[in-house]
């Protein structure tokens, strides 16, 4: 693969795919027009980092295909934008995407909140959109054309209630995000939990981007948790997770898939000692600790391409999606529309980075698999 810079105009990045037959321009020498790939996340501001690793996933993905002969004969460019982590900006990006770029497919966005805000765009534009968002609030709202790349967080919550019974956890605390993400988050873990005889203590919660969590923290340790819940964006936690150990609170901490962000450990350091989180995948800094080939294979060309490992797991999400709209443009013979969104659906058994998708009957749900991931002496482990 060949390094590239991204050019970046106010809030618009095109990230041009130079392909093999390709000018950059949208059309390949021959004069055959490339298929237009939407993209919108955060790439600039607190999250920025996570959104810039689903632009290189999606861009190499991209890159693979194009190299490989593109999709149906034709070459496929990314047209990016930045949704600044606000719904409001997703509405904007997604209605510039539908109507003034005419993308036949898109991804996007990182952030379940900016997904719901702009899905009534990319619903009434029948264009397809697959997310690396993990709440399952808007895949229950019967939308159609909008599919997922990873498990949406029940079940997440599902695999860490149970490792919380099995662990003789009793008395549980939680402290979520106060956006879409943390919310449904947090409500996921309660109704997992459901029979399984917890008390919950304690609910508190913060807004992205806070530093200062005392009076929430004060509260919580005060009921003497046999465990918290933290359920928050990547670039929170660490500091989340440190303030927390700083007011005396020793035991363990369960969580989402953020906790497996590099961010969240280069912040926290040694407080993410005892977190316990649910996860599909973990996000290497050497392809040699992966033990899956396919994702060793994508590590290896990421650091290649880009110089480093990816700085976040959305890396990862994107890249599946990416891959799963060129199998369904392949599978239905098509590129966008009613054709493509019933040519998703049809998708079983296709093998992506995070396991195996099969959307069969599910609406927009893909996949279910997690495992259980802790730190220990500054590393990521799964829990067996």
């Amino acid at each position: 693969m060949r390094k590239k810079e991204w050019i970046v105009t106010g809030v618009l990045l095109l990230a041009l795919c130079l392909p093999v037959f390709g000018n950059g321009t949208g059309e390949a020498t021959d004069g055959t027009e490339s298929i237009k790939l939407g993209f919108f996340c955060p790439l600039t501001g607190g999250t920025a980092q996570a959104g810039q690793a689903a632009l290189n996933g999606a861009q190499m993905a991209v890159e693979e295909v194009n190299e490989r002969g593109g999709v149906l004969g034709r070459q496929i460019k990314i047209i990016a934008y930045d949704d600044k982590s606000s719904p409001e900006e997703a509405v904007k990006v997604a209605t510039k995407l539908v109507q003034v770029d005419k993308v036949d497919a898109i991804f996007g966005s990182l952030h379940s909140g900016n997904i719901l805000a702009a899905a009534d765009v990319i619903e009434n534009s029948k264009t397809v959109l697959v997310s690396g968002g993990t709440s399952p609030t808007w895949l229950q709202q019967g939308y159609r054309y909008l599919f997922r790349s990873i498990a949406n967080n029940t079940y997440t919550a599902i695999q860490l209630a149970k490792f919380a019974q099995n662990r003789g956890y009793s008395r549980i605390a939680l402290f979520t995000s106060n956006d879409e993400y943390g919310v449904t988050g947090g409500k996921s873990f309660v109704k997992a939990s459901e029979g399984m005889g917890f008390s919950y203590v304690a609910d508190e919660s913060f807004t992205h981007g806070d530093r200062d969590f005392t009076g929430q923290f004060a509260k919580i340790i005060g009921t003497n948790p046999d465990a918290i819940v933290i359920w928050g964006l990547g670039d929170d936690l660490g500091f989340v997770a440190k303030q927390l150990r700083q007011f005396g609170y020793a035991g363990p901490v369960l969580g989402c898939e953020s906790w497996a962000n590099p961010e969240a450990l280069q912040s926290g350091g040694n407080a993410l000692e005892d977190v316990y989180f649910a996860s599909q995948y973990l996000t290497y800094s050497d392809p040699n600790d992966a033990e899956d080939p396919a994702m060793k294979s994508f590590l290896t060309g990421y650091i290649d391409e880009f110089g480093s490992a990816p700085m976040s797991d959305n890396a990862f999400r994107a890249y599946d999606g990416v891959h799963l709209i060129v199998k369904a443009m392949k599978d239905g013979n098509c590129t966008r529309g009613e054709e493509l969104r019933e040519s998703f659906n049809n998708i079983d058994g296709y093998v992506g980075l995070a396991g195996t998708f099969s959307y069969k009957g599910k609406q927009g749900e893909g996949i279910e698999t997690q495992r259980i991931y802790t730190v220990r002496n500054g590393k990521y482990v799964e829990v067996k």
